[in-house]
């Protein structure tokens, strides 16, 4: 989201169903309440805004999640373009668990995202799967490959960010991104860790097959 908030023209959108997700499913994730008082719960709410900033702006990107969208319509987005970022599922549930210890396979939304590539699949507009580890191996080289794929002009500018919180970042950012608040570009890729502890790993498990469906249709740099 940082990296395409730096292209001229480009508005960002951090995670726009996640006051919806949060309503419907009851769920007390950190921030919920700021969530929900600042982030649109309906679905029409959700598409007004991002057509407010279509009209105002050349781009939007939407940083969206899989799991927020199950059982939710597409067609208000089958003109767009869609990038699925993936990661290996060890890799999900160790950053995960560090905000959520009781993690599970519907949280890191892997199953969601091969179903609903499988739908998106269908829809007009150009679409691609990359592995985040992929991407970050030499992004100057990635992720112009990944504008032409999507027909997007490339912007240098996508290389680099300033340190600190955004204007854009959702309500829960604190809770989440103490990270990439440090970063100011993109690091190298992580380890893939030792397997973890064993409920966890268990998640790890569940999620494995539908990340590996995804793995084998990415877009191959």
């Amino acid at each position: 989201m940082y990296s395409f908030a730096q292209r001229p023209g480009c508005a960002v959108f951090d995670e726009p169903m996640y006051g919806k997700f949060l309503q419907n499913k009851g769920l007390n994730h950190p921030g919920r309440l700021e969530t929900l008082q600042k982030w649109p719960t309906d679905l029409a709410d959700i598409a007004g805004a991002v057509q407010k900033l279509a009209e105002n702006h050349d781009e939007v990107y939407l940083k969206n999640m899989a799991h927020h969208m199950v059982d939710e319509p597409w067609d208000w987005a089958q003109q767009s373009a869609f990038i699925f970022w993936i990661r290996h599922p060890r890799k999900v549930v160790q950053s995960f668990a560090k905000v959520i210890p009781n993690v599970t396979a519907e949280d890191i939304g892997l199953d969601q995202e091969w179903q609903q590539w499988q739908k998106v699949a269908r829809l007009p507009g150009k679409k691609i799967i990359v592995d985040s580890d992929e991407m970050l191996a030499d992004p100057a080289h990635t992720l112009p490959r990944i504008c032409e794929a999507l027909e997007l002009v490339w912007r240098p500018e996508m290389l680099s960010w300033p340190a600190g919180a955004k204007a854009y970042d959702g309500p829960w950012a604190k809770h989440w991104y103490s990270n990439v608040h440090r970063s100011t570009s993109f690091g190298p890729a992580k380890a893939l860790p030792e397997p973890l502890v064993a409920e966890h790993e268990k998640v790890v498990e569940a999620a494995l097959p539908a990340y590996l469906s995804l793995f084998s249709n990415r877009f191959k740099f």
